[in-house]
């Protein structure tokens, strides 16, 4: 991203690095003509000279104007362009990660990659480089013009402790950039905890725990701070030492410079000259201070994005996949899987099978990879060749985009974004039709609540569909699923918060409204799996049964406990 990003832009650089140094030598010419006004009122005769060395300030600060708006515009407006254009690219690359990235990271701890880190960054390709231009260039100008238009030898004697600002620099640069890298993974620490915290507000709320959550805030700001603290000790200890330095320069000009005037060897107009150049001098040198904290920083948040821009998914789409235009057939056979990086196998020697328009349900105990099954079908996962076929092609030939297009997934966790009821039941669609929109409302069983609304489909569900009750959220997730008229649906346990025979109902309406598509549904109230073709029972990540309703209750195996307690229970 960053090599990318140069080569678009460098010669934006170019000109503005450019137009930064025909300012600084602009600069450079104002005392010159300064000195030779102040050495020429002493014999002045005619007051046009004096107009014509005022005109000339006047012009080169008219330069100097000009010259500020275009190294503003090429330096600057490129330092934002990369803001741009790299959260473009990380947002772009964080969506093409598989399931298993997000799985360990917090949605806090990627948000800081787009603040902290990029604005870090920016600044490095913005004021970093001006300041390294300045530094650089203004320094060694600065040195010719005070050697050649004052005096080489007062020159020499002035400017001996400057090279102690570079040394500075370096050795306190190592420094800087640990401690950066360090103020930025805690920030990043500090960040996903803050966002998970207000995710969860309501259940802190509930359980009246937060002295607890504003303890455990408090342990990741005080490390925050303390990282912070570290990284200002050295910044603190370095920047006095650059400026004492610096005013060495002016100690030695006044005590070695003053008595040449006296005695006549320097004149009084090149020692004021020479006096405005030492100011010149001390900003771009101490400017080599600011430019290593700037770019230690950037170098610290530079690695942070390379190390996130080089994660690859662990699903790996096929460079020629073969096309896919509808599912007929969905297999597995002795699917074995653990996720990435873990040792225990989630599903063991699986065989697994369903053809279209058959309804299959998926049951089990707790743990024993229900919802793993259905999300490595929808390829959310990776899987070795020859476990998973779809159509009879072995699913690594087949690109996630469409396989997914025609698999309507509704997961357990619901999610509603803060848009209208219509925005989140259309959400998946480019465009489309109310009253479509309506239909599958209604297939949801939720058309009842959605039209007792204060604003009906035009109703705002807030965060996450934090003003629906849970139920209310589950039914426009199905709602949202059916909208897609895919070949396959997958409902898992996405029911949960509504009663038996409501979701009884709902199964029932779509079994027969959605005849010829497919539906796999995964839960845990068994009752309304009796007009399931098939049924699979899994415990421990193996499939132990599977057949219909009735033949899994004369085999008297776990699906007939589970079900007779279910009956116990009235569930």
């Amino acid at each position: 991203m960053f090599k990318e990003f140069l080569k678009k832009r460098w010669h934006f650089y170019i000109f503005g690095i450019i137009s930064l140094i025909i300012i600084d030598l602009l600069q450079l010419f104002v005392p010159k003509f300064v000195a030779k006004a102040v050495n020429a009122l002493q014999t002045i005769k005619d007051i046009n000279e004096v107009k014509t060395f005022v005109l000339s300030i006047l012009a080169l600060a008219f330069g100097m104007l000009i010259g500020r708006f275009w190294w503003r515009y090429f330096i600057m407006g490129s330092s934002r362009y990369f803001d741009y254009y790299a959260k473009k690219n990380l947002f772009d690359k964080i969506l093409g990660l598989d399931m298993f990235f997000f799985d360990k990271h917090r949605s806090g701890d990627i948000m800081a990659y787009f603040t902290n880190d990029i604005a870090t960054v920016e600044r490095m390709l913005g004021i970093g480089v001006v300041q390294l231009t300045d530094a650089v260039f203004m320094s060694s100008m600065t040195v010719f013009f005070m050697a050649t238009s004052t005096n080489w030898k007062l020159t020499l004697i002035a400017l001996s402790p400057l090279p102690g600002i570079i040394l500075i620099s370096a050795l306190f640069g190592k420094l800087i950039f640990k401690r950066s890298r360090r103020v930025q993974d805690v920030y990043s620490e500090l960040s996903g905890y803050t966002e998970e915290t207000m995710d969860g507000v309501r259940i802190i709320k509930s359980f009246s725990i937060i002295p607890k959550i504003e303890e455990l805030f408090e342990e990741r700001a005080r490390k925050h701070f303390d990282a912070t603290i570290s990284l200002i000790r050295v910044w603190g200890v370095m920047w006095p030492l650059v400026h004492f330095v610096g005013t060495l320069a002016f100690f030695l000009a006044l005590t070695v410079g003053g008595p040449m005037v006296v005695k006549g060897t320097v004149t009084l107009g090149d020692y004021l000259a020479f006096n405005s150049y030492i100011g010149m001098l001390i900003w771009p040198l101490t400017a080599y201070g600011m430019v290593m904290n700037v770019i230690q920083q950037g170098r610290a948040s530079l690695q942070r994005l390379r190390e996130l821009q080089s994660v690859q998914p662990f699903v790996v789409e096929p460079e020629n996949p073969v096309k896919l235009e509808h599912i007929e057939v969905i297999e597995t056979k002795k699917l074995s899987f653990k996720y990435p990086e873990t040792d225990r196998f989630v599903l063991k020697n699986v065989d697994f099978s369903v053809k279209k328009g058959q309804f299959v349900g998926i049951v089990g105990t707790v743990g024993s990879g229900k919802s793993t099954l259905v999300k490595i079908i929808s390829k959310l996962y990776p899987v070795e060749n020859g476990q998973v076929f779809i159509n009879g092609i072995d699913i690594n030939h087949l690109h996630s985009r469409d396989i997914r297009k025609l698999i309507s997934y509704v997961p357990q966790e619901t999610f509603l974004f803060s848009n209208s009821v219509k925005e989140n039941v259309a959400f998946a669609m480019e465009e489309y039709d109310f009253d479509k929109v309506k239909e599958m409302v209604k297939l949801s069983a939720v058309e009842e609540d959605v039209e007792k609304f204060p604003k009906k489909y035009d109703t705002i569900v807030g965060q996450r569909g934090v003003m629906l009750s849970g139920g209310q959220k589950q039914r426009l997730t199905i709602a949202r699923a059916l909208m897609r008229d895919a070949d396959v649906y997958i409902f898992d346990d996405c029911l949960s918060a509504v009663d038996p025979e409501t979701e009884q109902e709902i199964i029932e309406t779509l079994r027969t409204k959605m005849k010829g598509s497919t539906m796999i549904i995964i839960t845990h109230r068994l009752k309304i799996l009796q007009s399931a073709d098939i049924i699979y029972v899994l415990d421990q990540g193996q499939v132990v049964e599977k057949g219909t309703h009735y033949e899994l209750l004369r085999n008297e195996g776990l699906y007939a406990r589970m079900y007779k307690k279910q009956l116990v229970l009235g569930e």
